[in-house]
């Protein structure tokens, strides 16, 4: 799959996500708003069950037409009709039977000013700012009107409460669809860099070997096609090439078989004691042998006072050759490298520095991934297969170490091992 099909396939997925959750987001508050509606239409009922049981209750003193609008004069005061304790009491018994918020306040107000002649508690006023629930007391009064207000200050509040388990539900049913679609787009992403990997894998494989199999096929042709008569100096130089060729794809092969040991688990240390200092001089020797430019340039600073460690002699030998053999690769011209050692409180820690291309902060999250290379930008003559570093890393993981880069742009590259000191 190209780039441009997933590319796409993100963007619509992308917006089919979010036209989802717009939708669920509207629905949520579609209804939020028909509970209000439910909930309003309850207190409207529940206040008028409450004035029709007060009129019923003073029924000796009222005479209620067709309508329930009283029409006789009356001589008692207000308050003489309106019963507070009844009124609370009633208001306690419709707000339970509706199954309402029982946190709310009422208040009589006399409605030509709108100002409270009778409030439930004190400080009411603040409530009289929100929502408003009313019911008129006309029919128990006409001498002035007056109306019943009643005030749920926790009303949006106890309807999301009430609706807490369905939102629950929704908002996880959301949540794991978003999860689960970054998840998916993560493995697409994931699958389609190592799919690039695996062949950028191939290719560097089927090149490295390419290359000694014509030259051992070459060189075999030659001995072939040889006179009998030829000199024993010929036969040996291009028997030597067989032999060279041979042990460099054995090389290879070998460190691909090493890195699948590490990935299956089946890889073991054999340790012993030696000398960190004296391996360091002996690894740089056989490689300038082999790789070295005459101008290259090598520098040691060997300050570790103790310089023995109890390691796998031979994989760490492989570290080193591995971030060597990087340092003279990826060194512009010829190879500047400083090798350094210290003592640490729990063992022994070296360095190896190059002035090299060095890598960008992008690069160096990835260089410890399996199969991963360092870009060279115009530079092609780099081999390998992206296993160097990545083997690098777990032989010092299984040393219980710890390995640090620092590198730069144009400035070079430094690679810090620490490796404990380990008692036989």
């Amino acid at each position: 799959m190209n780039k441009s099909a997933i590319r796409i396939i993100i963007i619509l997925s992308a917006i089919s996500l979010l036209g989802l959750v717009i939708t669920q987001t509207f629905w949520v508050m579609k209804a939020v708003k028909i509970a209000e509606k439910q909930h309003n239409h309850r207190v409207n009922i529940a206040l008028d069950e409450v004035i029709n049981e007060m009129i019923t209750r003073h029924d000796t003193s009222f005479s209620v037409n067709q309508g329930n609008s009283l029409i006789s004069n009356i001589t008692e005061s207000f308050f003489e009709v309106i019963d507070t304790v009844l009124l609370k009491r009633l208001m306690d018994k419709y707000i339970d039977y509706h199954r309402l918020n029982e946190n709310y306040y009422y208040t009589i107000v006399q409605t030509q000013d709108d100002s409270v002649i009778f409030a439930s508690a004190p400080g009411i006023e603040k409530y009289r700012k929100g929502e408003r629930h009313k019911a008129c007391l006309s029919c128990l009064w006409k001498e002035e009107y007056y109306h019943l207000e009643v005030y749920f200050p926790s009303q949006r509040q106890q309807i999301i409460l009430e609706m807490s388990m369905w939102l629950g539900v929704s908002g996880l049913f959301i949540l794991i669809v978003i999860l689960s679609f970054a998840f998916i787009i993560m493995t697409i992403i994931r699958q389609k860099k190592i799919s690039e990997i695996r062949n950028d894998f191939i290719n560097n494989m089927t090149h490295e070997f390419k290359t000694p199999i014509s030259t051992i096929s070459l060189a075999a042709e030659v001995l072939t096609r040889a006179d009998p008569s030829s000199s024993s100096e010929r036969i040996q130089k291009y028997s030597r090439i067989i032999f060279d060729e041979n042990q460099r794809m054995k090389n290879q092969v070998e460190r691909v078989l090493q890195v699948a040991m590490l990935d299956r688990g089946e890889f073991s240390l054999n340790k012993s004691a030696f000398d960190l200092h004296q391996l360091i001089r002996e690894i740089i020797k056989n490689i300038c042998i082999e790789k070295c430019e005459e101008q290259s340039t090598f520098s040691f600073s060997f300050n570790a006072a103790q310089n023995s460690i109890y390691a796998d002699k031979m994989h760490i030998t492989n570290v080193l050759v591995n971030l060597v053999e990087n340092a003279i690769k990826y060194s512009n011209g010829h190879p500047v490298i400083k090798i350094e050692t210290w003592n640490t409180d729990r063992g022994i820690g070296f360095s190896i520095e190059d002035k090299g291309i060095g890598m960008a902060h992008d690069t160096l999250r990835h260089i410890f991934d399996k199969f991963y290379r360092v870009p060279t930008g115009n530079i092609h003559n780099v081999k390998g297969f992206g296993l160097g570093l990545y083997y690098v890393r777990n032989i010092v993981d299984m040393h219980h170490g710890t390995i640090d880069v620092t590198s730069e742009p144009n400035k070079g590259s430094r690679f810090e091992i620490s490796l404990p000191f380990t008692n036989p």
